[in-house]
């Protein structure tokens, strides 16, 4: 190899490369250099708030509490309000209405689940139902 093992001392070309660079270099010194750099315009990407489900309970034993949280934090973050919470066992929930609908009003998602919730609770509007006209055959 290029280097001994005793020592670490470079061996063949490389003890060649290494005697010639030591007197031709010069030592780093730091200078300031201005460039002209085209200004960067500030992007601010907002987060939304959402509208979504904690999961809490046990494995196969599932209970949710509905918060508004940031859209870019983890699932189980800490939110910016407990809404409510739902138990898909016994099918019951209990939901802090005008708080969801001030969030809604205030620009907040909800998830489709929340979304699908909230419309059997009738928080907000459920959408009209379709309405199948029969054909009628001559």
């Amino acid at each position: 190899g290029l280097w001994s093992t005793r020592g670490l001392r470079p061996q063949g070309r490389a003890a060649q490369m290494q005697s010639t660079f030591v007197g031709s270099v010069k030592p780093f010194s730091a200078q300031r250099v201005s460039v002209a750099r085209p200004t960067r315009v500030a992007t601010v990407i907002e987060n939304r708030v959402a509208l979504r489900f904690q999961r809490f309970g046990r494995k196969k034993l599932p209970f949710y509490r509905l918060v508004a949280i940031e859209s870019k934090d983890r699932r189980d973050g800490r939110p910016l309000e407990y809404l409510g919470w739902y138990d898909p066992l016994k099918k019951e929930t209990n939901l802090n209405a005008p708080a969801i609908k001030q969030w809604l009003q205030n620009g907040a998602q909800p998830s489709d689940t929340v979304k699908n919730l909230l419309k059997k609770a009738f928080v907000i509007e459920p959408d009209a139902p379709k309405v199948q006209v029969p054909k009628v055959q001559v």
